[in-house]
């Protein structure tokens, strides 16, 4: 009987001697002794989001946050106008700076327009009941309820619809 060699056989003949040298050199993992006094104290966690669902893996998205002692800072009396002061909302409509104005405060992302930004109080969509097609009026939150601001500086679309093309806005109130 003679025994022909391939190149096929051959590879087959490596593999398997490969997987069988892998399979034997695992070695043995032993646990590591508990030591007593070593107890770590863990920082506390908040989490603010929405009940929309997501994948568990998240990149990171560029988040500008205004902490209360920020607001206070600016001496402003209106959500509103502390947003008109960030670098990245565009023009919008704003009393001060339009002539005539109703009063109304809106942000503007990234000059995408008002209705494509979204605004969110403590998680939840903030709707704007003035018919204005889409936009918040923001002076309506006063400066002193508010305990932080989180500008989503990015487009967040694919986990909030259209209206966060520009970005979203989440207001937590205290």
């Amino acid at each position: 009987m003679t025994v022909r060699t391939t190149q096929l056989r051959d590879a087959i003949a490596f593999a398997l001697a490969v997987g069988a040298t892998a399979a034997a050199g695992t070695g043995v993992a032993f646990a590591q002794e508990e030591s007593k006094d070593a107890t770590t104290t863990l920082d506390r966690i908040e989490v603010t989001g929405s009940r929309i669902k997501r994948a568990d893996i998240e990149t990171s998205q560029p988040i500008f946050s205004l902490s209360r002692e920020d607001i206070t800072a600016q001496g402003l009396t209106s959500v509103g106008d502390v947003i008109q002061n960030i670098t990245a909302n565009g023009s919008t409509l704003n009393s001060t700076f339009n002539n005539g104005g109703n009063g109304e405060t809106r942000v503007n992302l990234r000059n995408l327009g008002s209705n494509r930004t979204l605004v969110l109080v403590n998680g939840r969509r903030w709707v704007g009941g003035n018919g204005l097609g889409g936009a918040v009026d923001l002076s309506t939150i006063p400066t002193a309820a508010v305990e932080r601001i989180e500008v989503l500086k990015d487009g967040a679309s694919t986990i909030y619809g259209s209206d966060a093309i520009a970005g979203v806005v989440n207001v937590i109130l205290r």
